[in-house]
C-alpha cells in the first residue's frame, strides 16, 4: 500500500527519521523539504551525495568487492567523509539477507543498482534541507514564522518501531515513544507516523482520540504484527478498531 496516499496535502514536507528515504524517495516531491536523522553514517552519506557525488561515484568504482576489505570495515570506521559513505554502502548492501554480518558473493548487479540510486538520490536530493539531531531538537531549529506556514506543513515519521529489533544506533523505549506523541501533539502541524499495533502505543492512540489506517500485516515464524498509520487528522479510509 502506498503510504503516502494518506498523507494530506502539504507544500513543506518534514521527516524526522529518515533513515534510507524509504517514503522521502516514493512519494511526490514538496516544494520545501526538510530531513532529518540522528545517525551520523545516514547524514553523512546524504551530505557526500549533496557535496561531492562524483568523487563518490568514482571511489565506488574503484572499491575492490573482497572480503578483505569487507573485514577491515567492520572493524574499522573511516574519518574521511567519501571513505565513510562508500564503507556505509558496501556494509549496508552487500551483506547476506541486507545484514552486515557475512559478504555475500555474485553481486554484480547489486553494484548496478547502487549505482543508479546514487545518481537518482543525488538529484532528488537537490534543495533538501538535512539535518542531524535527536527528534526533540528538531522543531527547535525551524524557524515558523507563523501559524499559516505551518498550515502547508506536514510532518511524518517512520520511527524505530516499539518492542523490535531494528538497524537504528538506539532502540525505542517507551518514553521514546511517549516523547515522539507528545512533540507531534504540541507542534501544530498535521502529522502521520507509522508504528505497529504495540499495546503502548494503542493506549497512546486511544488516550490522545488519534486516528489510525491499517497498512497491513508482517508476520515471520515467531509472531504476526499489524502495522499501522497513526494521525491526527481523519482520512477517508477505514480505521484500525484499537478498542
Amino acid at each position: 500500500m502506498d503510504i503516502y496516499k494518506h498523507f494530506p496535502k502539504h507544500k513543506q514536507y518534514i521527516e524526522l527519521f529518515f533513515g534510507a528515504g524509504g517514503m522521502f524517495f516514493n512519494k511526490p516531491k514538496a516544494t520545501y523539504n526538510i530531513v532529518n536523522d540522528q545517525d551520523s553514517e545516514i547524514f553523512n552519506l546524504f551530505q557526500v551525495l549533496s557535496d561531492n557525488q562524483k568523487e563518490l561515484t568514482e571511489q565506488f568504482l574503484r572499491m575492490p568487492i573482497s572480503l578483505d576489505l569487507w573485514n577491515y570495515w567492520k572493524s574499522n570506521k573511516e574519518t574521511d567523509p567519501v571513505k565513510k559513505a562508500i564503507r556505509f554502502l558496501f556494509l549496508s548492501n552487500f551483506g547476506y539477507l541486507g545484514k552486515p554480518n557475512t559478504l555475500r558473493y555474485g553481486n554484480k548487479n547489486t553494484a548496478n543498482i547502487l549505482l543508479a540510486n546514487i545518481d537518482n538520490a543525488a538529484k532528488f536530493m537537490f534543495g533538501v534541507e538535512f539535518m542531524n539531531y535527536d527528534f526533540r531538537d528538531v522543531f527547535k531549529k525551524i524557524p515558523f514564522t507563523d501559524d499559516n506556514e505551518k498550515d502547508y506543513t506536514f510532518c511524518y515519521c517512520d520511527p524505530p518501531y516499539l518492542g523490535t529489533t531494528n538497524n537504528y544506533e538506539k532502540h525505542f523505549e517507551q518514553q521514546d515513544s511517549f516523547d515522539l506523541f507528545e512533540l507531534l501533539q504540541n507542534s501544530g502541524l498535521k502529522w502521520a507516523m507509522s508504528e505497529f499495533d504495540h499495546p503502548f502505543i494503542l493506549q497512546q492512540i486511544k488516550e490522545r482520540e488519534l486516528n489510525v489506517v491499517t497498512i497491513g500485516e508482517r508476520i515471520n515464524l515467531k509472531n504476526r504484527r499489524t502495522e499501522i498509520l497513526v494521525t491526527n487528522y481523519q482520512t477517508e479510509r477505514t480505521l484500525f478498531d484499537y478498542a
